[in-house]
C-alpha cells in the first residue's frame, strides 16, 4: 500500500497539470488566511473576506474527497481538478464534518479555560473553590489531550465515510465511524498516512543545511536555494496530501464492504467496467451550467490523432439525377406489390420518359451520329 501510495500522484497522464494546479491552491490557502488575519486586526470589514479567504481551501479539500474516493476504488490513478463547483460543494461538507467532531474539543477547551480564569484574578476565592477548579483543569486539559489523538484517528474515518456515502448523517455516524476506524486495514492506511505527513516534510532538510553553508560564502545564491526549497516545499506538501488521502481511502475499503453495503453497489448509470454508459452535457433546470465530462476535459478520452471533419463532410451529399430516377423506379416497383396503384405509377413514369424522348427528338440531336453522317 505504501508504494502505491507513493506513486499514484504521477501516475496520472495530466499529472503535471494536477499537481501544478494543487500546489497553487496550496500556496493561496497559506497566503489568504495570513493576509486575512493581519487585516483583522487592521480592518473592521475582514469577516467579510472569509469566503474569498476559504475558496482555495475548500477546494483542495473538495479534491482530497475525491482521491479518497480513487482510494476506495483502487483506482492506480487520481483524479484532475475538473467540476470545480462539485469540489466546492464536497469541500464545505468535509469542513462541516470537521467542526462537528471538534465540538467535544471546543467545550473541553472551555472547561480548561474557565478554571484558569476561576484560579488566577480573585484572590478572596476560598481553598474549596480554586482545588476544584484546578481539578477542573487537570480533567480538561487532560481529555483534551486524549479527544485529540482521538479525533486525529477517527476524522480520517469519518471522512473516508462521506467520500464512500456522500451523507453527511452516515460521516456523523459515530458508531459505525468508530467500528470502520477499529479495523486492522483502516489502522494500516492511517498509519502510512501519518508517516508520509510527518516525514515528508524532513525531505527538504537537506537543502535548508546547504543553504545555511552556501550562504556563509554567497548569501545570494543561499538566497536563491532557500526560494527553491519552498517552492519544492509547497509542491511536495500537495503530493503528500494526496498520498495519504489515497492510503486513508485504500485502508478502509474492507469496511466499507462490510459496514456500508449500499456504497459498494455499482451505479446504475454504469456498465460492470464503470464506464459512463451515457453522459449528455444538458442544461440544468436551475439555471446552472452543465460541465463537460471530466475525463474530456483532461484530454484522457478524446483522439487527438483523428482529423476534424469538415462541415462539407458531415452534410448528406444530394443525390444525383441517376439516383433519384433508381429511387423512383424502386419504389415504384415496391408498391406494384400492393396493388393497381403501381401499375399506375408505372405508367405515369413510362409516359413521362416517353415525353423526355420527344422533347430530346425535337432538337434534332441524336445520339451515336456524326453531324457529318446525318447530312
Amino acid at each position: 500500500m505504501l508504494s502505491e501510495s507513493l506513486r499514484v500522484p504521477y501516475r496520472a497522464d495530466d499529472a503535471f497539470g494536477t499537481i501544478l494546479v494543487g500546489s497553487v491552491l496550496t500556496l493561496l490557502s497559506g497566503v489568504l488566511l495570513a493576509v486575512w488575519v493581519v487585516l483583522l486586526a487592521v480592518w473592521p470589514l475582514g469577516p467579510a473576506l472569509i469566503p474569498v479567504v476559504a475558496l482555495p481551501s475548500l477546494v483542495m479539500r473538495g479534491y482530497l474527497i475525491s482521491v479518497v474516493e480513487d482510494g476506495i476504488e483502487n483506482e492506480p490513478t487520481v483524479s484532475s481538478f475538473v467540476e470545480w463547483g462539485s469540489l466546492v460543494r464536497a469541500g464545505s461538507k468535509s469542513v462541516l464534518v470537521s467542526v462537528l467532531y471538534l465540538l467535544p474539543g471546543v467545550v473541553l477547551c472551555g472547561l480548561a479555560v474557565g478554571g484558569v480564569a476561576t484560579v488566577v484574578p480573585p484572590s478572596e476565592v476560598g481553598e474549596t473553590a480554586q482545588a476544584l477548579a484546578g481539578l477542573l483543569i487537570l480533567i480538561s486539559g487532560f481529555g483534551l489531550l486524549i479527544y485529540g489523538l482521538v479525533y486525529l484517528y477517527v476524522r480520517p474515518a469519518a471522512r473516508v465515510v462521506f467520500a464512500a456515502t456522500g451523507s453527511l448523517r452516515a460521516a456523523l455516524g459515530v458508531r459505525r465511524v468508530f467500528r470502520l476506524a477499529a479495523s486492522g486495514e483502516f489502522l494500516t492506511g492511517w498509519l502510512i498516512a501519518s508517516g508520509l505527513l510527518a516525514l515528508g516534510p524532513t525531505l527538504l532538510l537537506p537543502l535548508l543545511v546547504v543553504a545555511a553553508l552556501v550562504g556563509l560564502l554567497s548569501p545570494p545564491v543561499a538566497a536563491v536555494i532557500v526560494l527553491v526549497t519552498f517552492i519544492l516545499a509547497v509542491g511536495l506538501a500537495f503530493v503528500v496530501r494526496v498520498s495519504a488521502a489515497w492510503s486513508t481511502g485504500r485502508g478502509a475499503a474492507v469496511g466499507l464492504d462490510r459496514l456500508y453495503p449500499a456504497a459498494s453497489e455499482p451505479d446504475p448509470a454504469t456498465d460492470d467496467t464503470g464506464v459512463v454508459l451515457e453522459r449528455r452535457a444538458m442544461p440544468e433546470l436551475d439555471g446552472g451550467s452543465a460541465e463537460v465530462d471530466p475525463l474530456v476535459q483532461t484530454g484522457r478520452t478524446v483522439d487527438v490523432s483523428r482529423p476534424e471533419r469538415s462541415a462539407s463532410e458531415t452534410t448528406a451529399p444530394e443525390p444525383t439525377p441517376n439516383e433519384a430516377s433508381e429511387t423512383v423506379d424502386h419504389d415504384a416497383g415496391t408498391v406494384d406489390h400492393g396493388g393497381d396503384t403501381g401499375e399506375q405509377d408505372g405508367e405515369t413514369a413510362e409516359s413521362a420518359d416517353r415525353r423526355e424522348l420527344d422533347d430530346e427528338d425535337d432538337s434534332g440531336f441524336v445520339w451515336g451520329v456524326d453531324g457529318n453522317d446525318s447530312q
